[in-house]
């Protein structure tokens, strides 16, 4: 019974992210959702109001249709937030699988990014006092090839493949928001929820599909690993969590606050 108890894995914490997806993907949908609804309930509290007002002298209809004009744009400012990137031309499917191509092979970011995460890893383990330099560092070579053949994967089925046959745009959509909270819940939410080629704010099966496809083909890779503790549903469902987690740090320091942080530095030269 005990020998049962260990073999059976354990996914506390995999399952616990997976929870927190699809709460940030409801609150978020949510979220836009009752904007939009407000937005619409306002516009028509105003013709309403409008329509039953009376006519009295020209210059006060001139005066409330400003007001309502200004009304309106405050409430189309206000929902903005959500819709901004309706105006952006959607992408064929084409170019998100050739978007995806020069992300995945083309940009220093993946070879760089699988180098530090291979060192930093290797670093936090124990060192075997019969291995010399030059194995230390095969090992750090092979972890790097392993990492970068997980992100590459990502990349190409997240930001490629599957927006292509999902028909979702792959873009980060900025926030137009100047608060730093809500930017930041902003940009933690794009990675659970994306929007459609029609605009649409939907939850992002592209993404989702995508890091678990990564996840799972590692296990051919990760299966040369000594003790083998990196295959099986437990390590593939713990790879989709830190996959997904690394998703919202990107969106929030590098693709959401990473513009403002060029500019700061763009100054103080």
């Amino acid at each position: 019974m005990r020998k049962l108890t260990k073999a059976r894995p354990k996914l506390p914490t995999a399952l616990l992210a997976l929870a927190l997806s699809l709460f940030t993907a409801a609150s978020a949908r949510a979220q836009y959702s009752n904007d939009a609804r407000q937005t619409r309930d306002t516009d028509a509290r105003q013709t309403r109001d409008a329509a039953t007002a009376p006519t009295g002298a020209t210059q006060k209809s001139t005066d409330a249709d400003g007001a309502e004009k200004q009304k309106s744009q405050r409430g189309a400012q206000a929902a903005g937030a959500g819709q901004q990137s309706n105006s952006r031309a959607p992408l064929t499917g084409g170019e998100k699988i050739e978007r995806s191509f020069r992300s995945a092979f083309l940009s220093p970011a993946p070879y760089v990014t699988s180098a530090l995460t291979a060192g930093i890893t290797q670093s936090r383990e124990d060192r075997l006092p019969n291995k010399t330099g030059a194995d230390e560092f095969a090992d750090w070579g092979s972890r790097a090839a392993r990492n970068f053949a997980t992100a590459s994967t990502q990349t190409l089925f997240a930001s490629g493949f599957y927006p292509a046959l999902f028909r979702q745009d792959p873009r980060y959509d900025p926030s137009m928001s100047k608060s730093f909270g809500r930017r930041t819940l902003h940009a933690a939410s794009r990675v659970f929820v994306t929007r459609h080629d029609d605009g649409r704010l939907e939850p992002n099966y592209s993404r989702f599909a995508g890091v678990m496809t990564a996840s799972a083909l590692a296990n051919l890779w990760e299966h040369s690993t000594p003790r083998h503790d990196r295959i099986g549903a437990d390590a593939t469902l713990n790879r989709f969590a830190s996959l997904l987690a690394g998703d919202v740090l990107t969106n929030i320091v590098f693709k959401e606050f990473g513009p403002d942080i060029v500019r700061i530095f763009r100054r103080q030269k």
